[in-house]
């Protein structure tokens, strides 16, 4: 039986292992580490305290991340201020102080959502979202929102199966995205 849960410092590898599926990022052992230690901290994106985590057997299965939309701008710098400290050749190209804000306050934003591929197509991300979603309900909040790529007809349905619509278009990281939205 699949569990969900909060994730939980220990669990600050596997953090980081979904936050690079879900942003399509390839993460060596090398880079793990110091990935995971940016999750663990409290004043990131990719903070644990953000995450749920599906488990079954004693085994984590997927992750879904989401926050409050509250000082992202300010959230975001600090975040990949870090990431870019772990390169050692940062994307220069990357203009984050004028990009287009992913979120803003009122918003619950779910950021990342990833199952290991041997988990996928058993609902376990449809589990993660909705403990997500009453996650952010618990706190207040009736705005949900996030990233669709265009070209992800997967995403985008199970998405509009959750109430999702689309609102609007969101340039970021140098990609064309939708941003989808849900009120409860």
């Amino acid at each position: 039986m699949i569990e969900i849960r909060p994730a939980t410092l220990d669990d600050c590898q596997f953090v980081a292992r979904c936050i690079g599926m879900a942003l399509h990022i390839e993460l060596s052992e090398e880079r793990l580490p110091g990935v995971a230690s940016i999750c663990a901290r409290e004043d990131v994106l990719y903070s644990y305290r953000h995450a749920l985590i599906a488990w079954e057997d004693n085994k984590p299965l997927g992750l879904c991340l989401a926050y409050d939309g509250n000082n992202y701008h300010e959230i975001r710098l600090r975040t990949f201020a870090l990431f870019a400290a772990l390169d050692d050749e940062p994307d220069d190209d990357m203009d984050l102080e004028h990009a287009e804000d992913e979120t803003q306050a009122g918003e619950y934003y779910i950021d990342s959502l990833a199952v290991l591929p041997e988990y996928r197509r058993r609902g376990i991300a449809r589990q993660l979202m909705q403990a997500q979603i009453e996650r952010g309900r618990q706190l207040g909040f009736t705005h949900f929102t996030l990233l669709v790529e265009p070209v992800n007809p997967n995403a985008q349905g199970l998405y509009s199966q959750l109430g999702f619509q689309y609102e609007s278009d969101c340039y970021a990281f140098g990609q064309n995205f939708w941003k989808w939205g849900m009120y409860l």
